[in-house]
């Protein structure tokens, strides 16, 4: 797939306004694309279709699966307020969204984690609505210079990740140092 110099140009401005979008909405990973084409204009929403049609098999995608097309499931627990370290440096890991059943598979894990080896892992990635795995694909496109079959090989398109489809939930962790912020901040979302 190739993109023009316009493209591009109009590529940038929406990478901008994810980006702001993601400093303000906590709840992003939960957007509706009814909500997503509301921040986007007719030109930008173009571009972004052109690339959500991409044929995933051009680019040696031959085992993609598709899950389907999922509403966002009400039982989502929100993980906040954790934050991880790389060296001396605080990392804030923004509000993550998991499926009650698999948030309590992560307590239980973490509880063990604790308790054998004196560690924990940290929710990185995990739950994403159809319209915020366009998002984030769109980020990765963007990263990797409009190639791409190298954004495909770091995600895939709405519908055919496992992120977005809760009876097989991706996860994706990063370990703590020293422990995960209080895991009794959470909330049920409504």
């Amino acid at each position: 797939m190739k993109f023009s110099e316009k493209e591009k140009q109009i590529g940038e401005i929406i990478f901008k306004k994810f980006a702001a979008e993601k400093k303000k909405n906590q709840r992003l990973p939960l957007i509706l694309f009814n909500d997503l084409n509301k921040i986007l204009n007719v030109q930008e929403r173009e571009l972004l279709n052109k690339i959500l049609v991409a044929n995933l098999k051009e680019y040696g995608k031959n085992y993609a699966e598709f899950y389907g097309i999922k509403s966002v499931p009400k039982s989502l627990v929100a993980i906040k307020n954790r934050k991880y370290f790389i060296g001396k440096n605080a990392k804030i890991v923004k509000t993550q969204f998991l499926p009650k059943p698999v948030f309590e598979s992560f307590v239980r894990l973490n509880n063990l984690m604790k308790k054998e080896i004196g560690r924990a892992v940290n929710v990185a990635s995990c739950y994403r609505s159809l319209a915020y795995q366009a998002i984030v694909l769109f980020n990765w496109l963007y990263q990797c210079k409009w190639n791409m079959k190298k954004a495909l090989r770091r995600v895939t398109l709405p519908g055919c990740s496992e992120h977005g489809y809760p009876s097989r939930q991706a996860v994706g962790f990063n370990r703590l140092v020293k422990e995960i912020a209080d895991i009794r901040n959470f909330y049920k979302t409504k």
